[in-house]
């Protein structure tokens, strides 16, 4: 693989990076397999590790890019759960939801009604009609309603630039949609009762290789928002947590004393 001495302004290269020059070029190959597929991967830590996951997903998510990524690993855990029978597995995930509900309103609902504010006051000005419709009640009104009237208020939003989207931009449309469907799907997860049903084996591993792919591509768009930024994934997700700890007969011996010389 050739070696470049220089690179082209705004090229992408990190001059700061020890791998700025990689010699060796990993096997692209490798980056379309799904790391957690692992065979060694159990049940329990991979809800133990979508459970942690979604949760750092809502409490990182103030400009709403993974919204779609939250509903639709919440989907795939509620299906593992409609297949899980033992009572451990059942209240992991209903904690799940619950806590994902409520990450996603404390953390990511106040942080998009503001841009959506944003996007019609840049459009039509402070004070305009079109704002008092859309918030009649204010922001406030979003973080202090219940649960279950939530929905109603974002509907007002999105109704109102759907009615005026000549008026404003596409941007602040497509983010009132958003919010609201995947507040939507994420509050019918958390209120849907999760009853034992008599699964097939076939179900029960179809359940969990679709959750195990929603987890795949959540990495796939986490490379895509933080490209040559590693650092950035414990953010995200802890690896540790799919990972067997080692056991006491694996950790290794200190090694004897040296022997004094002899005479």
């Amino acid at each position: 693989m050739a070696r470049w001495n220089f690179a082209f302004f705004d090229s992408g290269v990190r001059f700061d990076s020890p791998d700025s020059h990689p010699t060796t070029m990993r096997k692209l190959a490798l980056f379309l397999e799904n790391p957690f597929d692992a065979r060694g991967i159990s049940l329990a830590e991979l809800v133990g590790f979508s459970t942690d996951h979604l949760q750092r997903m809502s409490a990182n998510n103030a400009g709403g890019e993974l919204n779609a990524r939250i509903a639709a690993t919440t989907s795939a855990l509620t299906l593992l759960g409609d297949t899980v029978t033992d009572d451990q597995g059942l209240l992991g995930i209903r904690m799940a939801r619950k806590q994902t509900k409520d990450d996603f309103r404390t953390n990511t609902v106040p942080g998009m009604v503001a841009r959506i504010e944003g996007g019609i006051t840049s459009a039509l000005g402070a004070g305009s009609s079109v704002h008092t419709e859309a918030l009649p009640m204010g922001r406030s009104i979003f973080t202090n309603c219940r649960d279950d009237q939530l929905a109603t208020h974002l509907e007002t939003l999105l109704n109102a630039v759907t009615t005026h989207q000549a008026s404003l931009s596409a941007a602040t449309v497509s983010q009132a949609s958003n919010l609201l469907s995947t507040w939507n799907t994420i509050y019918q997860n958390s209120e849907a009762a999760t009853g034992n049903k008599t699964t097939s084996e076939a179900e029960k591993r179809l359940a969990r290789e679709n959750l195990q792919l929603m987890l795949y591509l959540n990495l796939v768009k986490l490379m895509e928002m933080f490209p040559r930024q590693p650092e950035k994934l414990p953010l995200y997700m802890m690896q540790h947590l799919l990972e067997n700890p080692e056991s006491p007969d694996e950790e290794e011996e200190e090694p004897p004393p040296p022997t004094p010389p002899g005479p």
